[in-house]
């Protein structure tokens, strides 16, 4: 499975079409009607074509002097459904269950790809014994396991490099070569005593066998691929502080390996960001930019790139909560100039809402007494009625009316499409929490 894996897409353009990849789908999904043809380069996917799926079955056209590389056949949009395949040059034949593509496919036709899917095959399923051995070592206890597990690692070392060096051999002169000298992994002669060991082992011959200015993985999401694997998996951390420091130590490793690649090291950093979005992590979206990206000769930046990722983040841990303004007994009042205690919670909620009339009264009798928050409720209404009424039982509360609802500027900026919707902020005002509900909320006080 392929973790947090983010593609820029962009649309390129077909032309007369020469060699072809052929596919058939079974079991035959109904449901399914097309097939997109991409070309994947570097973290982008470029479209190409799309065809009907008629009982299955499918024939994609490659548009003349294609460029050798990796293309992805993309049958199921929805959820996630496609294969990947390497071109050079040759048509392409393949059979596989759409349901579980990887685990299925079979190429009935080109070298290229009968070589380099045994190839997957066979050392991902030596690579998985050996590591399997490794983390079995570090539990065991009784001597004689220890040294049985340690034995059958040499083996199977051994096994994965003879493997390995035969499918060098066996692919030299073809295209899927580079994929496969890139694949190789790094074994310790003997395996580690300490997980600490084993893991600065995997962190420093990870990128061993890659070559970074190798224009064919440049046609590929392999580098792409491998350093999210590198940079979200190989440093974990519990503590958010030290775990950032590891990313950002990976990031910086990253780039430098990269080099003067500038194409190849905007679009890294550009992948990188789209999956600390995901993460709502603006931190390393702000470092990144700041510390790599705006670095970057002015052509390799994409403004509506950065645009989307900060806007994705915009409500995110760390990030300003945005300021507004409303109107009380005719003085003007603001988010940043109330200055009452260490926290506060905004409330958006509304005397329409069955639920609210419920939570927040329970809310006000939980933390009327903590001098150590401040609540600013924004009750999103059509007219002033029920905020007048519900409101006079909320007298420690700083309660807003923002009529027109949705439309309100408050909710507006706030993007509030449901009620109630809760933030806590720091003394500076910046989000600390985002609590889903009302139990939330007494979690996270209780846990201060």
């Amino acid at each position: 499975m392929k973790k947090l894996l983010f593609l820029v897409f962009l649309v390129g353009a077909a032309i007369q079409s020469q060699t072809f990849v052929k596919g058939t789908m079974s079991p035959e999904i109904s449901d399914l009607e097309y097939v997109i043809l991409y070309q994947l380069k570097g973290a982008k996917q470029l479209y190409i074509t799309n065809v009907e799926i008629n009982n299955g079955e499918f024939k994609v056209d490659f548009p003349e002097n294609s460029p050798k590389g990796m293309y992805r056949l993309v049958y199921d949009m929805n959820n996630g459904g496609f294969v990947d395949v390497l071109y050079s040059n040759e048509s392409i034949e393949l059979k596989f269950d759409p349901m579980f593509p990887s685990g299925t496919i079979q190429f009935l036709s080109s070298e290229e790809n009968k070589l380099y899917a045994n190839y997957k095959i066979q050392t991902d399923n030596l690579k998985h014994k050996l590591d399997s051995l490794q983390l079995s070592f570090f539990r065991l206890k009784e001597a004689i396991a220890l040294k049985f597990t340690s034995e059958y690692y040499k083996k199977t070392r051994k096994d994965y490099l003879e493997t390995q060096t035969k499918f060098e051999k066996n692919s030299k002169n073809m295209l899927a070569n580079n994929f496969v000298k890139a694949s190789k992994k790094y074994y310790a002669h003997e395996v580690f005593l300490s997980p600490q060991l084993y893991l600065n082992s995997e962190k420093l011959h990870y990128f061993d066998a890659i070559d970074f200015e190798n224009t064919v993985l440049q046609n590929s999401i392999f580098y792409t691929e491998k350093i999210v694997d590198y940079v979200f998996y190989l440093n974990q951390s519990d503590d958010i502080e030290v775990q950032n420091k590891l990313y950002i130590n990976a990031i910086n490793e990253v780039i430098e390996k990269i080099d003067e690649n500038l194409t190849l090291k905007s679009e890294i950093l550009t992948t990188l960001m789209y999956n600390f979005s995901q993460l709502e992590n603006a931190t390393l979206i702000d470092y990144i930019i700041e510390n790599h990206y705006n670095k970057l000769p002015q052509e390799y930046q994409n403004s509506s790139d950065i645009e989307q990722i900060q806007n994705s983040v915009k409500f995110a841990i760390g990030k300003m909560a945005p300021d507004f303004s409303w109107t009380k007994n005719g003085k003007e009042n603001s988010l940043y100039k109330i200055d009452k205690t260490a926290a506060y919670l905004l409330v958006f909620w509304s005397t329409t809402c069955s639920h609210c009339l419920v939570e927040i009264p329970q809310l006000y009798e939980f933390i009327k007494d903590n001098e150590e928050v401040h609540v600013i409720a924004i009750a999103l209404e059509n007219d002033a009625l029920g905020f007048n009424h519900h409101t006079e039982k909320f007298e420690k509360w700083t309660n807003v009316l923002g009529l027109e609802r949705w439309q309100n500027s408050i909710a507006r900026a706030y993007e509030i499409n449901s009620t109630p919707t809760y933030f806590i902020l720091d003394v500076n005002k910046k989000i600390i929490s985002k609590p889903y509900a009302l139990e939330d909320i007494k979690n996270y006080f209780r846990k201060d």
